[in-house]
């Protein structure tokens, strides 16, 4: 019989007076493999927080093994044998191996010599595959090595489960081979896994059993054969999931096939672009699956000039100078960031005319002010003069995150915009939200307008994108052709 090594009941975490945790329960077995996923902000990793001790919980009771406990710190959850791994590495770059391993000996076992931990620790290096030299510096290691010391250092402090917070969906693809063996044999010594994540299909041939939570709950727990895509998301959503393909494909915008930009060999000074290739035909929605989180916000960084190029180029309708911030306007290229950059004590249609006379201004141009209303007015009735979503051009930005998205989308176009890149542009929108943003994404299309979406999670892409190119440490992987929108 399969032993319980850890349980969490009705637990509470709050944040400035916001339930983010709601009486939340979650168990795991000795030698199992859970996965955790939600939507943003669903609680995954506050409730996993309550027993790393990276978010103390207000309320409710932590079990290990028959115990029951109060865990206040990361230490006191790794006195218990929790430890937490998440994709920002906590090692220090300019230590070696041998430094780090060596820090976690205030948290192995009581009675342990110094002499007899050390000896312990050069044993687990070699356990798991790590064959670079003690005297390695930590800056050295790509992100699975790193994730390899992490889980060396948990190892030989006697670990019991090990949460690993988004890492799995950073990891190449040869990495994945080789945690999948890892976590086999880490299963036989009784050791836990549990896997924080936004995409199922990212970890579910690691699981035991996968967790799903909504609205600060764990609403639901399925077993492998019972995992099924759509299903996991009507489960995120609260209702049900149906992947929304346009329904008049004969009003879909033909594709005129000239290229309007191209990123060719791209790397940043930084590496976090490595050799980056696409290209955005004229009246195109095209889709970045953005695997490896930091490469989304890379490219954002590279289109508003805050990132340069350490080689490749980038060629705008045949030319382009990506050296100095704000190179993107001249050539029509406007970023929308993940987080909208609005004057809340200013009205919706000041924001719009303000972006309007931005872009004019740098351009040398003059806009007469009967002219700028008449635009602001048009855009406003056309975004959001819907029945189910109405707003007018002399009302304060709402906090209403389709509304933000919705301006921003209308300062885009209002500053000329040929090409328009969002970055995650449908986060903390519900599904019904997502559906009437999708459909200011096809009006935008029509209207001739080239777009990119930026997004991680690829089941917000297929509905919209002609076509999806998957992006994961920096390079390409592959290039999706979404047969339903061509």
């Amino acid at each position: 019989m399969r032993r319980e090594i850890l349980r969490l009941e009705d637990i509470c975490t709050s944040e400035n007076s916001v339930n983010i945790v709601r009486d939340a329960d979650f168990h795991i077995f000795e030698g199992e493999t859970v996965g955790m996923v939600g939507m943003t902000y669903a609680g995954k990793s506050t409730l996993l927080g309550a027993v790393t001790g990276e978010r103390p919980c207000d309320s409710g009771k932590i079990w290990i093994g028959e115990k029951q406990r109060t865990i206040e710190s990361i230490e006191d959850a790794r006195k218990e044998g929790i430890f937490l791994i998440k994709d920002q590495s906590s090692l220090i770059d300019t230590f070696t191996i041998r430094n780090m391993m060596h820090l976690n000996f205030a948290f192995a076992e009581k009675k342990i010599r110094y002499k007899e931990y050390l000896k312990k620790c050069k044993n687990t290096l070699k356990f798991l595959n790590i064959e670079e030299s003690d005297d390695t510096l930590i800056g050295e290691l790509n992100f699975h090595k790193r994730v390899l010391i992490e889980i060396a250092q948990a190892l030989v402090c006697n670990v019991r489960v090990i949460v690993l917070d988004n890492v799995i969906s950073l990891l190449s693809d040869f990495a994945h081979i080789e945690f999948i063996e890892l976590f086999k044999k880490l299963k036989l010594y009784g050791i836990s896994i549990v896997l924080i994540e936004s995409q199922m299909d990212l970890i579910k041939k690691y699981l035991d059993r996968l967790c799903i939570m909504r609205g600060g709950r764990v609403v639901a727990e399925l077993l492998p054969n019972e995992i099924n895509e759509n299903l996991v998301l009507s489960l995120c959503e609260g209702e049900n999931y149906v992947p929304k393909l346009l329904e008049n494909q004969q009003n879909v915008v033909e594709i005129a096939g000239k290229d309007v930009l191209e990123f060719c060999h791209v790397m940043t000074e930084d590496e976090v672009i490595k050799d980056l290739n696409f290209q955005l035909h004229q009246g195109e929605i095209l889709g970045i699956w953005n695997k490896n989180r930091h490469s989304g916000q890379a490219i954002m960084d590279i289109l508003e000039g805050r990132s340069k190029l350490a080689k490749g180029s980038i060629q705008c309708n045949g030319c382009c100078n990506s050296d100095r911030e704000g190179w993107t306007y001249p050539y029509g290229i406007y970023p929308i960031p993940e987080t909208d950059r609005l004057c809340s004590n200013m009205t919706i249609g000041e924001n719009i005319g303000l972006s309007a006379l931005d872009k004019n201004a740098y351009m040398g141009l003059v806009v007469k002010e009967g002219e700028l209303r008449y635009l602001i007015q048009n855009l406003c009735e056309e975004y959001m003069g819907q029945k189910k979503f109405l707003l007018f051009p002399d009302q304060m930005v709402p906090d209403s995150q389709l509304a933000r998205k919705k301006i921003s989308l209308c300062r885009a176009l209002a500053a000329g915009a040929e090409i328009i890149v969002y970055n995650n542009p449908f986060l903390h929108m519900d599904i019904k939200e997502r559906e009437v943003f999708t459909e200011d994404l096809v009006r935008t299309q029509k209207k001739g307008v080239s777009q990119i979406l930026i997004s991680s999670q690829r089941e917000m892409l297929y509905p919209l994108c002609n076509r999806i190119v998957q992006v994961d440490d920096g390079k390409n992987r592959q290039e999706l052709q979404n047969k339903n929108r061509i």
